[in-house]
């Protein structure tokens, strides 16, 4: 079957559900963080050690991808894993930064790509959020938000792939003072550009970037400083 050009049905894509970045700096034995999610009653600054959303601690990103040949599938047509750092940039608010991908052996992400992150409240929620209010002394922000300029991901045979361009993932955000940074439950998606026709007549059209799911994404945190 020939492989299909970018923009066509065969770029890969698939509805998810439950659970959904080369050099190392730091010597030692990496040490698995596989934490529980804070509960809503420790949302307390996160103790020294644990998990932690900065430059000090190392994360193992694990993209399962899917085609979409099976809207069914449970099992991902294919899985990278790559290592990572979020690199804060100081002095905004909510918090972000850069990504600093330091093993990426299938070569998944561009080198030296944009790379970025960005905690935040809801993204389906356009409102202020309760800190704003007071009710907390400092915001929680339960969602994380990454985007990353990727290469072509060959995902599935036949031409099902992830487009080069930009990969996005929404993923949960708890935090506590023993569990430290938590992150779970991550969905990718990358956009497809398509022109419409902007009025009836036909004489302007649109370009619209449409959201097409393909995966999942699981972060846990092998290292801290």
């Amino acid at each position: 079957m020939p492989t299909a050009p970018i923009g066509t049905a065969r770029v890969a894509s698939a509805r998810t559900s439950g659970a959904m970045v080369s050099r190392t700096r730091r010597s030692g034995a990496h040490r698995s963080f596989r934490v529980r999610a804070a509960s809503k009653e420790d949302n307390g600054k996160p103790e020294a050690g644990t998990p932690s959303i900065d430059s000090k601690s190392l994360w193992r990103l694990r993209l399962e991808l899917f085609s979409g040949k099976d809207a069914d599938a449970t099992t991902p047509d294919r899985t990278i894993t790559v290592r990572a750092r979020f690199v804060v940039d100081e002095g905004y608010e909510p918090p972000q930064g850069s990504i600093e991908i330091e093993d990426d052996q299938e070569l998944a992400f561009v080198q030296a790509g944009f790379h970025r992150w960005t905690l935040a409240e809801d993204p389906n929620e356009r409102k202020a959020g309760l800190w704003i209010w007071g009710l907390f002394e400092e915001p929680l922000y339960p969602y994380m938000l990454l985007s990353f300029d990727c290469n072509r991901i060959e995902v599935a045979e036949g031409g099902y792939h992830i487009p080069k361009g930009k990969l996005f993932a929404e993923v949960k955000h708890a935090r506590g003072s023993k569990s430290g940074h938590v992150l779970s439950d991550g969905k990718l998606s990358f956009k497809v550009t398509k022109t419409y026709k902007a009025d009836l007549v036909g004489l302007s059209e649109a370009t619209i970037g449409e959201p097409t799911m393909c995966g999942r994404l699981q972060a846990d945190c092998i290292e801290v400083a």
